[in-house]
């Protein structure tokens, strides 16, 4: 009797040990759900909306972004992006993350001064040439990472740099073909994939065909992109810039990828046209008697051109250099 006593008793002792090992169960109103991924915010770099209010703006017919650079003596500074009502020419910032605030329109003046540039961007196919100008469009988001955007094409970009804004309009080699002795374009862009020596042979003979054939002596651009693919590169930049010297052409190695250099190239196609512009309506001997000021600008001309001598192959990479 005494062994059965004892037998219940271990039983009711480690029935009772279970009961408290076992975890009580809580009764809560709340329910907490575990995150299945990580959310990193992004912090904004400017004044700008939220990317989600930019993506809304973008398609408003009335609003149109406006790109702003400044050239220093450390090199191109990049002022940031505005927006801007087309129907008044007023540039617009932003207070909050989602809400706009007009800011002051330009004068009439400034607006009829705007100048209008017209730039063909050609090369083989895969190179890059429609994402290169989609990317001229902004340096707020990466546009390889806009893979919904897959399908817009930026022809028209507004560039507001040094105080003087210019509208720079894209086409396409087909354009380009159509137009009478290309007297309506301003400056070629021949880009090539540095991962494709096929694509770079190929922009080779179109740069041979546009300066011997064509007798095209306005600004040209010779473009290597995709040099974030460092590892399958197989055309070197010595030979590059062999071609570049050879036809009169500034060079530079660009990486829509990474946003690399595309801004620089913007800005240095811009300059190089402005100052084409300028040259072919200048007058040295009417101006120096007017203004002091455009003398001295000639003589620093005169200066820069002396400076370049011997030094063919730092020039064609000095895109500001006039």
């Amino acid at each position: 009797m005494f062994s059965n006593m004892n037998q219940l008793r271990d039983i009711q002792y480690k029935e009772d040990l279970l009961k408290k090992l076992q975890p009580v169960e809580r009764s809560s109103s709340l329910r907490i759900e575990r995150p299945t991924s990580l959310v990193i915010r992004q912090h904004r770099r400017n004044s700008l909306p939220s990317p989600s209010v930019i993506k809304a703006i973008v398609h408003i017919p009335d609003l149109e972004r406006v790109r702003s650079f400044s050239l220093t003596r450390d090199g191109l500074k990049n002022c940031g992006d505005k927006i801007r009502r087309r129907s008044t020419y007023s540039i617009t910032t932003s207070e909050g993350p989602d809400s706009l605030s007009t800011g002051a329109t330009s004068s009439l003046e400034s607006i009829c001064q705007r100048q209008q540039f017209k730039v063909a961007i050609i090369g083989s196919a895969g190179v890059g040439k429609k994402s290169l100008k989609n990317q001229f469009a902004t340096s707020e988001e990466l546009y390889i990472n806009n893979k919904n955007d897959s399908n817009r094409d930026q022809g028209e970009i507004c560039v507001l740099m040094d105080d003087e804004e210019s509208c720079v309009i894209f086409v396409d080699e087909t354009e380009l073909a159509n137009q009478a002795e290309n007297e309506l374009v301003d400056s070629i862009v021949v880009v090539f994939s540095v991962v494709d020596n096929k694509s770079f042979k190929n922009g080779v003979r179109k740069i041979e065909m546009i300066r011997q054939e064509f007798e095209f002596e306005k600004p040209l651009f010779l473009v290597a992109n995709k040099v974030d693919q460092a590892r399958q590169r197989v055309v070197t930049e010595k030979d590059a810039k062999k071609v570049a010297t050879r036809y009169n052409c500034k060079y530079i190695e660009t990486s829509v990828a990474l946003n690399h250099n595309v801004d620089q190239l913007l800005a240095g196609i811009i300059r190089q046209v402005r100052s084409r512009r300028q040259s072919s309506t200048y007058n040295p001997e009417c101006e120096m008697t007017k203004d002091p000021k455009t003398a001295s600008m000639f003589t620093k001309i005169l200066l820069q051109k002396l400076m370049k001598i011997g030094h063919p192959d730092f020039l064609c990479t000095r895109l500001f250099d006039v």
